[in-house]
């Protein structure tokens, strides 16, 4: 059953989730810091994100309430889905607004 708006918001700003959502992006960060392909763009957000991770982790967080995993899932999103929602939300919000 998917989550309601209240339930969304409860499961994100919990201390696990952000926690969880924290180690997503410092793990995207340190993926495109040493990709010798990553661009000018990628390379500036990951530098912040590693100077800043539970900002910019809480910030991405609140990306990731549409994704349709953690819509079914809340908590119980996988590892794999919650990395794969946070740098599709990277990408796609962050990285190629700027």
């Amino acid at each position: 059953m998917a989550l309601n708006l209240n339930d969304r918001l409860a499961v994100m700003r919990s201390s696990a989730m952000q926690a969880r959502c924290e180690a997503a992006v410092a793990k995207y960060a340190l993926y495109l810091l040493g990709n010798g392909g990553s661009t000018v763009n990628q390379l500036a957000w990951a530098r912040e994100a590693i100077r800043a991770t539970a900002a910019v982790g809480s910030q991405v967080s609140y990306h990731v309430l549409d994704d349709t995993n953690f819509l079914a899932g809340g908590s119980d999103i996988t590892d794999t889905q919650l990395q794969g929602a946070i740098e599709t939300a990277v990408q796609t919000r962050f990285i190629a607004s700027s």
